[in-house]
């Protein structure tokens, strides 16, 4: 059976360095947002938890759920309101138009668009904002942003800055006590955390963003099956593959409909000991030269990710939440 170890030393690691920048785990919002960004949820809150942090951000409700009573705070950033919004969690609020829509006295951070022109009500628009959210009677108990080029050396990271800046002060005149956060991943290592903002924190938690990180995922396959491919002879659809000489090869079970990237036999796709995948990857399996019972396919995804001209949030978050996740 494929398998997902989580390393869970390295993952207590990565989370006390963030500790380090923001001056305290009370400061950390975890983005546990598509299983964890496909890391596994359930099996990483209470580790989270054991540290110190007491504030997590997820995408809807269903998640919210799975993790209710681990967290202090959940924040519920893609909500679409339906009028029976539960006190347990704070929802974020992405359109004023939708501001009816809220049940009387749900929790909620209002989103500000500082440039990113996504979700969020401009600074501009704030203090009607802000009139509509009393008039409706919802509990506004924070405000952030999110930064589109927070890893991209140029100035627009410091006009959104600027921007959230200027919303801050317009919400503080009603509301003082407002929690507020606009630091994302990208943006943790860029500088000082302005000292009234939270932290929220996403892929950097497992090892990506930072050299200094630890990659707390790897991903294992288990053999299915061997055999000895004489020379001449292909494997896999299409028979794009041929041996130029005798080979042991054997078949894995993982193959796209476990999330991996179907590789059609083009290119050199390596596995994590150096091996090549050999011809099209199957729906349910890949065959590579014979390495034994298990496999590591990739212990960093920016491999994978490289390979595929795409990012490793995508690698990651497409690996199927069956496939059996353990902390080792």
């Amino acid at each position: 059976m494929s398998l997902i170890r989580i390393n869970q030393k390295a993952y207590e690691y990565n989370l006390k360095e963030i500790a380090k920048k923001t001056e305290g785990f009370e400061r950390i919002i975890c983005v546990f947002k598509d299983n964890a960004y496909g890391h596994g949820a359930k099996l990483l809150a209470p580790v989270a938890r054991e540290l110190g942090i007491n504030f997590i951000a997820l995408k809807n409700e269903k998640e919210a759920w799975e993790l209710e009573g681990i967290f202090e705070n959940i924040l519920i950033l893609s909500h679409l309101p339906h009028g029976n919004e539960n006190e347990r969690f704070i929802y974020a609020l992405n359109d004023i138009s939708q501001i009816k829509n809220y049940k009387k006295n749900t929790k909620i951070h209002l989103k500000i668009d500082t440039g990113m022109h996504r979700n969020g009500v401009s600074v501009q628009e704030l203090e009607y904002a802000m009139a509509l959210i009393k008039k409706n009677a919802l509990k506004l108990e924070g405000i952030f942003t999110h930064f589109a080029n927070a890893d991209e050396m140029d100035r627009s990271f410091f006009v959104q800055k600027e921007g959230f800046e200027k919303a801050k002060k317009i919400a503080k005149k009603y509301y003082p006590d407002l929690l507020t956060h606009s630091y994302n991943s990208a943006a943790l290592f860029r500088g000082k955390i302005p000292e009234d903002e939270y932290c929220r924190i996403g892929l950097v938690q497992f090892g990506y963003g930072h050299k200094d990180l630890k990659k707390v995922l790897s991903l294992y396959a288990h053999r299915l099956s061997q055999r000895r491919l004489e020379k001449g002879q292909s494997i896999g659809y299409g028979g794009v593959f041929k041996a130029k000489e005798a080979l042991e090869v054997a078949n894995y079970d993982l193959g796209y409909a476990d999330g991996l990237f179907r590789y059609d036999g083009k290119g050199k796709l390596r596995l994590a000991n150096g091996k090549e995948m050999l011809g099209r990857m199957s729906m349910d399996s890949f065959s590579c030269e014979d390495c034994g019972e298990e496999l590591c396919v990739f212990e960093d995804a920016d491999v994978w990710a490289d390979f595929f001209h795409t990012i490793n949030y995508e690698i990651l978050v497409k690996l199927h939440p069956d496939i059996p996740r353990v902390l080792v």
